[in-house]
């Protein structure tokens, strides 16, 4: 702990520790220790948002028994120790909004008890590491808004505990795995604003679980899946700002619990289904810049719900339907 105090400007912490004090577990700020037998140990590290500036001292692979640590909101320069791997017993890992460098390195596989990994927010480089697969208890994956590059490994595919995973704003390449399905309590899915090729894997629609799908921003190619309408619990579907083709499949009407349907900015033809009527929680539909044609069912006009509709620059025809009067 004195090495982190020394290496990031403890005494200008917004909240800094009193050095003199013969109690630092019980007076220090954001540590929290458990004592057994005659030892203290630190099970807790918590100091966001406290003015922390430099780098992360190794030493901090020494806190063996440590099962959260929380150092997001500060200005941690440099790369993240591989003696982070030592933390075994870690089940909340967040250094998230810090100025780190570097890769994420494969020691951090592990961190076999991990539950949260939260390294949005920095500047990391490199690819992610296959051996983040071995972190079979993490249910919250947090990476985006770095540097990365590579493709997604698919051996993510098999952490089937995680309900978020997000990748977003990062510049990741190659295509989504195909056994993206596996993850089966996956509930929110954050790829957009990379630059990930190939076409939607049909397997995405064993994400039963899936409330939020967003995947805009890509170079993503191919027809829109029809198991996309297996995804019954859905309420956000962005995949806008593509290069999808194909048609609109009618299977998009079983998405009962839809409030959000951004397609636009693809290259998606034929006719809008009457399907989409069905979509009785809709409140967005954006289907903008694409090459649509045939007319405007009038089944749109039972989306009492609805609060914007864009349609413009396609290939319509015929009239305005009747229902959309109101």
């Amino acid at each position: 702990l004195l090495a982190l105090y020394s290496s990031t400007k403890g005494n200008q912490w917004t909240v800094s520790w009193n050095l003199s004090t013969s109690h630092p577990c019980a007076e220090w700020n954001g540590v929290t220790c458990c004592r057994k037998e005659t030892v203290c140990h630190v099970v807790a590290l918590q100091l966001p948002d406290n003015n922390l500036v430099g780098p992360l001292p190794s030493t901090i692979g020494d806190l063996s028994m440590l099962q959260a640590l929380d150092l997001s909101l500060n200005v941690l320069t440099g790369s993240i120790p591989s003696t982070m791997g030592n933390l075994t017993m870690l089940q909340t890992l967040d250094l998230s909004w810090n100025v780190l460098t570097g890769p994420i390195l494969s020691t951090t596989g592990n961190l076999s008890m991990l539950q949260t990994l939260d390294l949005s927010v920095n500047a990391l480089t490199g690819s992610i590491p296959s051996s983040i697969g071995d972190l079979s208890m993490l249910q919250y994956m947090y990476l985006y808004s770095n540097a990365l590059t590579g493709s997604i490994p698919s051996i993510i595919c098999d952490l089937n505990m995680l309900e978020t995973l997000d990748l977003n704003s990062n510049v990741l390449t190659g295509s989504i795995p195909s056994t993206i399905g596996d993850l089966s309590m996956l509930q929110d899915l954050d790829l957009y604003s990379n630059a990930l090729t190939g076409s939607l894997p049909s397997s995405i629609g064993d994400l039963s679980m899936l409330q939020f799908m967003y995947l805009y921003s890509n170079v993503l190619t191919g027809s829109i899946p029809s198991t996309i309408g297996d995804l019954t619990m859905l309420q956000d579907l962005d995949l806008d700002s593509n290069v999808l083709t194909g048609s609109i499949p009618s299977t998009i009407g079983d998405l009962t619990m839809l409030q959000d349907l951004d397609l636009f900015l693809n290259a998606l033809t034929g006719s809008i289904p009457s399907t989409i009527g069905d979509l009785g929680m809709l409140q967005y539909m954006f289907l903008y810049s694409n090459a649509l044609t045939g007319s405007i069912p009038s089944t749109i006009g039972d989306l009492s719900m609805l609060q914007y509709l864009f349609l413009f620059s396609n290939a319509l025809t015929g009239p305005i339907p009747s229902t959309l009067s109101g």
